[in-house]
């Protein structure tokens, strides 16, 4: 094999090294820590925080919401996985994933 040839294949190699699989929505489960979410997913692609302030919310959420007290602060973590959209849920700063939502890939809420 030329030096070129080996060259290449190692960058390949490098390259494919640090790609991660798109993960399937059922990865994504409640109880997993934060750090452990990191470990396995990499950041969140989006964050954002929600105060419950109103009884009924839109979104891969809704069926959460309920379970939400009122004046708790969600953060919520986003991830791109086959089909869609996975949102993690973390209730007042909780260490651990409460709840979890899916998006189907082109829902509109």
């Amino acid at each position: 094999m030329s030096r070129s040839a080996a060259l290449l294949a190692l960058c390949g190699a490098l390259a494919l090294a640090g790609c991660r699989p798109e993960p399937r929505p059922s990865d994504f489960r409640t109880g997993m820590s934060r750090e452990e979410v990191v470990a396995k997913f990499g950041e969140p692609e989006r964050r954002q925080s929600l105060v419950k302030s109103d009884p009924h919310v839109w979104g891969p959420i809704e069926s959460f919401w309920s379970t939400v007290p009122p004046g708790a602060r969600v953060e919520i973590w986003s991830y791109t996985a086959s089909g869609g959209t996975v949102e993690l849920y973390f209730v007042d700063g909780s260490p651990d994933v409460r709840g979890t939502g899916f998006a189907p890939k082109g829902a509109v809420f």
